[in-house]
């Protein structure tokens, strides 16, 4: 409780100094991807359950030794009269609600969140009214369906931003 008020303080005041000044801080930049840029930011995946493509997916993976999940074995391709993948007690806190307009054999699962790991360069243009940052991200609190993904989560992501002063202060382009 105490950690989340410290970081929402910190976030909150580097985002007043960022507005109020004109020199672009690395942490004023980290601040504002952290608000603009969407992070913590939630990667999942989608399991069709009564997909016997699916099921196989899981079985590959190793999903169903570690007690995430039920196949149903000696269904055939297109058989959609059942599930042939269910969700055990241990895969519950995985799964995300359906988004809007989502089927409904379709069960979405949480697979890493990517956070803002730290800047690494940043750049400003002649006029100082520009900045060009890079940073990077990385893979918090993976679950073990990373597995269905060919990316690998325990690398970080070189990224890039470009910010802009304007008279409310440095925005996100």
């Amino acid at each position: 409780m105490i950690k989340n008020t410290i970081s929402i303080l910190f976030v909150c005041m580097a985002l007043i100094s960022a507005c109020s000044k004109k020199e672009l801080s690395k942490e004023d930049a980290l601040a504002l991807l952290q608000k603009k840029g969407n992070y913590p930011n939630t990667h999942s995946y989608q399991i069709y359950f009564k997909d016997s493509e699916d099921g196989r997916k899981m079985l590959d993976a190793g999903l169903e030794k570690e007690g995430l999940v039920n196949v149903q074995r000696n269904r055939k391709t297109g058989d959609n009269n059942g599930a042939v993948i269910e969700f055990t007690d241990l895969a519950k806190p995985h799964l995300l609600p359906p988004d809007k307009g989502q089927l409904s054999s379709v069960q979405k699962v949480k697979l890493a969140d990517e956070v803002l790991d730290q800047i690494i360069q940043l750049t400003f243009n002649q006029n100082k009214d520009r900045a060009q940052v890079i940073y990077t991200t990385k893979f918090v609190n993976q679950t073990p369906f990373t597995k269905l993904e060919k990316k690998d989560f325990t690398k970080t992501k070189e990224r890039q931003a470009v910010f802009a002063l304007t008279k409310e202060g440095w925005k996100l382009q």
